[in-house]
């Protein structure tokens, strides 16, 4: 037993070490990670590495040639290495990439991943100044910079092609600008490497490794304080736009872009300044004539082989002639930490809207997860009245905290079943803020049944890899709303697709033999939406798109004469397909394959990465490293945990200065 004395002094120790952190913020940890530099007499360093963004779109045809210039400038009076996460479009072709130096220009060379990091880490140890892009996910990309001199300024170029989104008759783009911090599951299946020579994206089990390092480990972004108004890395863009359609209700969600139309079906668009990268660039248009947007074909011949990029609208009768099954719909929201803000907001505003769409021929549930899972009903509910203000309350009291456990919502949602009678659709609300997509692509893939997923993006910069690849495999579609005023219209649309039954069991064939398509298979085709496929055509003047309805078998007949030239089209097929090997095999079954693919078409992937090495070595070799920092995305708000915390600290302190004096007094 201790003494009274011993008690009193433990009890006085704990009171002023608790008092200290409730009102010393400085004791507490950041709200997000913060890398910081010390000299050699151990005074802090300003980590103000700075990363000017040029970006140049060209839309022609069905394309989007884009061109990202990062100048890396180096403010300190010592050599440094530089690194910056960044993410491109999950769908980016990146082909191309170049590093200047003044007025040298040394062009990089696509090879083997890990022949890449050799290159780049020989060249780092003598002095010499080289560049190394390498891809974690579709969506996630890093630029290491090696021996970037005091003062020297540092251009890397990148190069990619995407396909324009067509959908609802409307156009769209995106680019992304940072990275919502990813959540690790303690479960996922993934390794921790941490030196160039064994660096490596192979996902392995190692349960007892720090979860701060599992998974995106060397790429790991680092974010600035949320409430810090510094910015190390800026964004300008400048876009032109010929895609031979007049267009109309051009819309971006950065505010000063100039837009000019200097001749018929050409648009100049511009930012006449600098803007923070806190939010995905969203551009979106519509063409003048409808009728004439509803088709197009491009071919590209690359070393005597034609390959050609379709999209096709199919006419809305196949859908609205077929009659509606009744339905089960179960809503999932993420009600995770990363979803604290705007995000939660807009999350709770399109389930009370999505109720409002519900009749009584439906049934649905609600269930809503962080690191556990909350469940509105045991079973589905006819949605009725009083059903509706059940679930209303229910939404109310969403709130955001915890991990983003993914798999458990998935483990309650999906049940592997075929449902007779009626159709089963999964609508997913969440921001997709986790690194373990690909245990979560195989558990879609294995549970799924008949159910249909449909993934709902939310806040201003989701995790789009995740969100369009799990509707991919679910067999469903995905919508991202990134503002309050996107959230009736974008769940309309939503609801107008999950009201007509889709065209199923989708496949293109030509006049000459069987047809290499991607992405295969094909996903199912519901209203508005359109058929967009990457094929190689081998000699085929004539392709037919079979699929099955409610009513009977849908075919559509296309004549490959018409087409138009295209540019980069062998290069997006090389990308669907490699995109189509990753999400249904094994990495390991395929890898081969991907590697041939991506060395031939030159094009960045899991497996290969562009290196550039300046040969000139009489540089300082750089002592220290420096990794640029991302900006939380706009409107995410981590939970408050210190300031509750410390309201919590503070009763707890006068409860403990109670017993001290009670013990004190006995």
């Amino acid at each position: 037993m201790l003494s009274n004395r011993t008690k009193r002094l433990l009890f006085g120790s704990l009171f002023i070490l608790l008092l200290g952190y409730a009102v010393n913020p400085a004791f507490a940890a950041n709200a997000s990670a913060e890398l910081r530099f010390y000299d050699d007499s151990n005074s802090q360093v300003s980590s103000g590495l700075l990363v000017k963004n040029d970006v140049t779109m060209t839309l022609t045809g069905l394309i989007n040639h884009v061109v990202v210039k990062q100048r890396y400038q180096n403010p300190h009076p010592f050599a440094v290495n530089a690194r910056y996460v960044f993410p491109l479009p999950d769908e980016s072709a990146v082909h191309a990439m170049q590093m200047q130096i003044g007025e040298r220009i040394i062009t990089g060379n696509i090879v083997l991943k890990q022949q890449a990091e050799q290159q780049f880490e020989q060249a780092q140890k003598q002095g010499k100044r080289a560049a190394l892009v390498r891809q974690q996910r579709a969506n996630i990309f890093s630029t290491d910079v090696a021996n970037l001199g005091a003062g020297e300024e540092i251009e890397i170029t990148l190069q990619y092609q995407e396909i324009i989104g067509f959908r609802d008759g409307v156009f769209s783009l995106r680019f992304p600008t940072t990275i919502t911090p990813r959540y690790e599951p303690l479960t996922a299946e993934l390794q921790q490497k941490v030196n160039l020579e064994t660096k490596d994206t192979e996902q392995q089990s190692d349960a007892t490794a720090d979860t701060a390092q599992l998974a995106s480990a060397w790429l790991k972004p680092v974010f600035h304080r949320a409430q810090s108004q510094e910015s190390d890395a800026s964004l300008n863009l400048a876009i032109s736009m010929d895609i031979g359609l007049e267009l109309s209700d051009i819309s971006a969600n950065l505010a000063g872009m100039q837009i000019d139309n200097p001749s018929f079906g050409r648009y100049q668009l511009s930012l006449n300044r600098d803007v923070p990268m806190d939010r995905d660039f969203e551009l979106t248009f519509k063409p003048l004539d409808k009728a004439h947007s509803q088709a197009a074909f491009f071919t590209e011949t690359v070393a005597g082989q034609e390959y050609g990029l379709l999209m096709l609208v199919p006419p809305s009768d196949h859908f609205t002639s077929q009659a509606r099954l009744p339905r089960e719909m179960v809503f999932v929201v993420d009600t995770s930490g990363s979803m604290h803000g705007q995000s939660m907001e807009q999350a709770k505003q399109a389930l009370f809207y999505a109720l409002s769409l519900l009749d009584e021929n439906d049934s649905f549930n609600i269930i809503g997860f962080d690191n556990e899972v909350s469940v509105l009903s045991d079973t589905p509910m006819i949605a009725n009245d009083f059903n509706i203000r059940r679930a209303e309350r229910f939404i109310y009291g969403l709130q955001a905290d915890g991990g983003t456990e993914i798999a458990k919502a998935l483990t309650q949602v999906l049940d592997g079943k075929q449902h007779d009678g009626f159709v089963r659709q999964v609508v997913f609300l969440t921001d997709g803020s986790v690194g373990n997509e690909t245990q979560l692509f195989k558990q879609i893939q294995t549970d799924l049944g008949d159910s249909r997923l449909f993934t709902v993006g939310i806040g201003s910069a989701p995790n789009s890899f995740f969100m369009t690849r799990a509707a991919d495999i679910g067999r469903g579609t995905f919508t991202f709303i990134s503002s309050t005023s996107q959230v009736q219209p974008k769940m309309q649309l939503l609801f107008d697709k999950l009201a007509h039954p889709a065209v199923t069991e989708l496949a293109l064939e030509g006049d000459k033999a069987a047809l290499e398509y991607w992405p295969s298979p094909l996903p199912d085709l519901y209203f508005s939406e359109p058929v967009l496929v990457a094929v190689k055509l081998d000699g085929s003047q004539h392709l037919t798109l079979k699929g099955q309805t409610n009513t009977g078998p849908m075919t559509i007949n296309l004549a490959t004469a018409n087409a138009a030239n295209g540019e980069g089209i062998a290069r997006l097929w090389a990308r669907q397909k490699i995109k189509s090997l990753l999400l249904y095999n094994e990495k390991d079954a395929v890898r081969a394959e991907v590697e041939t693919l991506a060395l031939q078409h030159h094009l960045l992937s899991p497996f290969t990465a562009f290196i550039a090495v300046d040969n000139y070595a009489d540089n300082e070799i750089a002592e220290r490293s420096m990794q640029v920092r991302n900006k939380l995305p706009n409107g995410m708000t981590l939970p408050q945990t210190d300031g509750q915390s410390r309201v919590f600290m503070l009763i707890g302190l006068l409860l403990l200065a109670f017993s001290w004096l009670w013990q004190w007094r006995r």
